[in-house]
């Protein structure tokens, strides 16, 4: 189980980096005998263009879980349109090969892994996060309590290399309060566990955008589960948010 930890917008610097696919360019003395990096590859690929980006689903009927952090750089790359640093992910995936493999057949691997993760990957636009719910205060006027998750300057970071992406929820205000009276609350408040409620997010991705310092997913709560830790006597708790 992956579990993912908000970052406050204040508190995390994003820095994007948006390089392209240039040709491999051939390299002299190289042992035909081992997998060596990119850079030294005796072997040319052509640079992948940009695909136009996919529309996001009008629902969502399943949810992808565990996408690790180039799961979230393919899907912010294929939001985009813009073109992926294919060559740089090869480049890493030579890394894992048997270096008996050879130079051109090694490389060949290569390419074939980061293809094999692009198409399974890029049209993925319905997703499961796991975090801490980190419940506030009962709050009268709001008439439950705040969850910290759904604070109005949180965002969830992902780093690729040097690129990082922020995922944001549009309808955070919708998912943001837990309803319940002030009784249920108090009693809550008694449960020494509360703090370590856990969150289990349904999101729908539905726009990314690049920027100056960085790169946004934008996506809508769909609905979340409400996870208390083994020793809570807090039930656990479905709730469903409106776009």
């Amino acid at each position: 189980m992956r579990r993912i930890f908000l970052t406050s917008a204040a508190a995390l610097c994003i820095t994007l980096t948006t390089s392209g696919c240039g040709d491999k360019q051939a390299a002299g003395g190289t042992d035909a005998g081992t997998a060596t990096s990119a850079s030294s590859q005796p072997v040319t690929t052509a640079a992948q263009p940009a695909q136009p980006a996919a529309a996001p689903p009008a629902k969502c009927d399943s949810y992808t879980d565990d996408l690790t952090d180039r799961d979230w750089a393919i899907i912010y790359y294929a939001m985009t349109g813009l073109a992926p640093p294919r060559e740089k992910w090869a480049d890493e995936a030579l890394s894992g090969l048997d270096r008996g493999l050879g130079a051109e057949e090694a490389w060949k691997r290569a390419n074939a892994q980061v293809d094999t993760q692009w198409n399974a990957i890029k049209d993925v636009r319905c997703v499961t996060l796991r975090t801490r719910a980190d419940p506030k205060d009962y709050d009268p006027g709001l008439g439950g309590i705040p969850l910290g998750a759904f604070a109005p300057d949180a965002f969830y970071p992902f780093r690729d290399g040097a690129m990082q992406i922020a995922l944001k929820f549009r309808n955070a205000d919708k998912a943001r309060v837990w309803k319940m009276s002030a009784d249920k609350a108090a009693a809550l408040k008694a449960d020494s566990w509360l703090g370590n409620l856990g969150l289990v997010i349904r999101a729908r991705l539905v726009a990314s955008r690049p920027s100056g310092n960085g790169g946004t997913i934008e996506a809508e709560v769909v609905g979340f589960d409400l996870e208390p830790s083994e020793y809570s006597r807090i039930a656990r708790e479905t709730v469903t948010v409106q776009p």
